[in-house]
């Protein structure tokens, strides 16, 4: 289910009919091809992206590597921390599929908010849920096996960008390695994940292969996490 084309959580469908309208003319149209850099990590730059198709990975550096914090999808903005809050990038942004988006400054982005307050009040409540989100993973990390976390990330990604089958399965895409879904699941080794992708897959519930995952059932899916006891 969709509102007006967008998906519920994205803030596109959360805002109201003439505030949506008037940010979708906000800035510039933007294409980008899947696999460019939209944004990098501890860059000055202040631009919000507001996706209108396609999907993108947040990343962060960890040492040597780049840790997945999040997927983000049509009706998402991206970048709008940087812009309201000033301080350099957080995370490096990639387009996962071609892209097509509003490239919209600061300051635009800043005069549409001061118009329409309810907006400004949705984006903050936006970034207080990925923190929440966020608190959340660290605490499951602690209290939950690693199954349980898997089968949450995997929840959460159906709601962002799985496509739903005829049968009422759910294809997730291909943009997921096993070490990024180890990042989103707090496991220790892209090993765990592909043991833990085994355990469900011989309950029958999901089917996965080489980058691809399918659930069969996203109910019992649900249900089988709820069954997961605490570590």
């Amino acid at each position: 289910m969709t509102v007006d084309g967008w998906r519920p959580a994205t803030l596109l469908a959360r805002l109201p009919p003439r505030a949506r309208a008037e940010m979708l003319g906000l800035g510039a149209e933007r294409h980008y091809r899947s696999g460019d850099v939209l944004f990098r990590e501890g860059a000055a730059s202040r631009e919000t992206l507001l996706l209108l198709s396609g999907f993108v990975k947040v990343t962060a550096s960890h040492g040597p590597h780049a840790v997945l914090l999040a997927v983000r999808g049509a009706g998402d903005p991206v970048g709008d921390l940087a812009a309201m809050s000033g301080q350099p990038r957080s995370a490096t942004v990639i387009a996962c599929t071609p892209i097509v988006a509003r490239f919209i400054l600061p300051e635009t982005l800043r005069a549409f908010l001061k118009a329409h307050p309810p907006a400004e009040q949705l984006l903050s409540a936006l970034v207080v849920e990925q923190l929440r989100l966020a608190n959340r993973r660290r605490v499951e990390a602690a209290t939950r096996p690693v199954l349980g976390r898997l089968i949450g990330v995997i929840l959460d990604l159906i709601a962002i960008c799985g496509d739903g089958q005829e049968d009422g399965s759910v294809l997730l895409p291909n943009w997921f390695n096993q070490a990024e879904l180890a990042a989103l699941a707090g496991a220790a080794s892209p090993d765990t994940v592909q043991r833990s992708l085994r355990t469900l897959r011989d309950r029958g519930l999901i089917e996965n292969g080489y980058r691809w995952v399918r659930i069969k059932d996203p109910e019992r899916l649900a249900a089988a996490r709820d069954g997961v006891s605490s570590a």
